[in-house]
């Protein structure tokens, strides 16, 4: 179970403002948009029709999710289908709701909601993603120009720097080498080195796609996926002698690998001039149990061009609080 968060209930004007108008990221998470008499209601009975607002219930292309609920205390599944909706019918009286989607998303507490005789009441559930702390761990970036060239580098991460070397002074400003190393004040330097602290959303993460690998095939896996990439052998060498004793600490991992405009989740890179291409790769695992839930499809990977002026950099994070069943 993620941290728990206490939500209040909004029964105010507020609450009949449409999703335009305030954004769906600030609605609250227990909403109740409308309470009205249902004349196909006997007295005795009341009717909860919960609506889930986040798109991730509504796009699920076939797969839809199974939503953990409890009514004062009464336990339920619920087994969500395309409309997103799910009706409750109860005994006039007070509620008090806990919905949990999973891992991803922090649990939805609502207070006490009364519901009249022969009424029928709709609310709008909004799961917060659940969010991690972590280390972006050593992401290293090599420049590699045809002939030396005179480079700023500025990495931007979302979180804040806990080291850089050599030292990060508003960027790197130095003399890049075509064998990928950087002299910057009389210095040469094999790459360019930081690490940072900052949170990932668990939400974002897919765990349908990446890779399921054993203790024994840590190595071999890394050396497989790193060649499908291009990486040179000082470059899988440097990666290898990193992440593969970490990894092998576990009797098996999942794995995934984040290439350019998705390792923007960590940092911005600016590389001025700016080089023909810019190959990104960050790798994030995960310890599994004995015998992991997941099935992933193994991920299409990502190759780059090395012609012109190239830079390359990777790193990676490992996911320590989120655990799969």
């Amino acid at each position: 179970m993620k941290q728990l968060h206490l939500l209040f209930l909004l029964i105010t004007s507020s609450a009949f403002c449409s999703q335009d108008e305030i954004g769906i990221k600030s609605l609250p998470p227990f909403m109740v948009i409308s309470s009205e008499k249902d004349p196909s209601l006997k007295e005795n009975e009341a009717v909860f029709e919960f609506e889930f607002i986040n798109d991730v219930f509504k796009q699920a292309n076939g797969t839809f999710p199974v939503i953990q609920s409890s009514y004062n205390q009464t336990l339920q599944e619920i087994q969500l289908d395309s409309s997103a909706i799910h009706v409750l019918k109860v005994t006039p009286g007070s509620y008090i709701f806990q919905f949990y989607a999973a891992y991803f998303f922090d649990e939805i507490y609502s207070d006490s909601v009364l519901i009249q005789p022969g009424y029928r009441t709709k609310v709008q559930l909004r799961f917060t993603d659940a969010e991690e702390m972590i280390i972006s761990d050593k992401p290293v970036i090599y420049l590699y120009p045809p002939t030396d060239l005179a480079i700023t580098a500025t990495v931007k991460p979302k979180g804040a720097f806990t080291f850089t070397y050599p030292v990060y002074e508003n960027g790197w400003k130095g003399i890049a080498h075509p064998d990928g190393s950087i002299t910057i004040n009389q210095s040469t330097y094999p790459y360019l080195f930081w690490e940072a602290k900052n949170t990932i959303s668990l939400a974002s993460i897919n765990l349908n796609e990446g890779f399921i690998v054993t203790q024994e095939q840590t190595i071999a896996f890394l050396e497989e996926q790193l060649t499908k990439m291009g990486l040179n052998d000082r470059e899988k060498t440097d990666f290898i002698t990193y992440w593969g004793p970490r990894m092998i600490g576990n009797e098996r991992n999942f794995v995934q690998f984040l290439f350019n405009d998705a390792c923007n989740q960590f940092a911005d890179l600016q590389i001025d001039p700016a080089p023909e291409q810019l190959f990104r790769v960050y790798m994030i695992w995960l310890p599994l149990t004995e015998n992991p839930s997941i099935v992933p499809t193994p991920q299409v990977i990502q190759t780059v061009n090395r012609e012109q002026f190239y830079a390359i950099e990777w790193g990676g994070s490992e996911l320590l609080t989120l655990k799969l069943p």
